[in-house]
């Protein structure tokens, strides 16, 4: 059995403090993109509601979409895989929203194709969407 393993199930890991951070990051690494996976939702449209759909590129494990919209979620707004292309259609009321994407649970990336963007306050930038 792998160190680390042994140490975990003999109830000794959490002796240090590099130990303890590296289970959570593999753990957090692990279950995020099962999370993401087994979180699509079927959205509805409510009445008054628009569709509106994200779209974005590239090679990554996942991406999800985190906004006013779904209180920041990390994981309520996956979208779905095709090819390197990114999508999720979402029914939104008419108002303003903020939002960025969180590519591989770890990097957060405003929308390229947003009109808006915004400082978020803690140095980055979030797009922002008008729906009317």
């Amino acid at each position: 059995m792998p160190d680390i393993i042994s140490k975990v199930f003999r109830g000794k890991f959490f002796h240090t403090l590099p130990e303890t951070i590296m289970l959570a990051a593999m753990v957090y690494l692990l279950i995020f993109p099962i999370a993401c996976t087994l979180n699509r939702n079927i959205i509805h449209k409510a009445p008054g509601q628009v569709p509106i759909v994200f779209t974005y590129t590239g090679q990554y494990r996942t991406v999800c979409l985190s906004g006013d919209f779904n209180g920041w979620s990390p994981n309520a707004h996956c979208l779905k895989r095709n090819g390197d292309t990114w999508q999720i259609k979402l029914f939104l009321s008419p108002g303003r929203y903020k939002y960025a994407f969180l590519v591989d649970g770890t990097h957060w990336i405003p929308d390229p194709e947003a009109y808006l963007e915004e400082d978020d306050g803690f140095g980055m930038k979030n797009s922002v969407l008008i729906v009317e």
